[in-house]
């Protein structure tokens, strides 16, 4: 019988280096926007693995770049 992992199973397996840094993001913030900040001051084991899933999930995603929309456009036009 398959046993199935929890949230922190999967967090401490590094199980999220697989996915995409979108999905990984996207999951990160499904998650937080459920949890209430109260709720790391006494966590419950379910929080803790969600926290555990949120570090992990980000620690495996790619650091985002911010593009200057004018400098990047400029260079479009510069082209033709």
């Amino acid at each position: 019988m398959k046993t199935r992992k929890t949230r922190f199973d999967n967090a401490l397996n590094n199980n999220f280096m697989e996915e995409s840094s979108h999905i990984n993001i996207n999951e990160a913030i499904k998650l937080a926007m459920k949890m209430k900040v109260i709720d790391i001051l006494e966590p419950t084991s379910k929080t803790i693995g969600e926290l555990a899933e949120i570090v992990s999930r980000l620690q495996n995603a790619d650091c985002l770049e911010v593009i200057d929309i004018e400098v990047f456009t400029s260079k479009l036009h510069s082209y033709s």
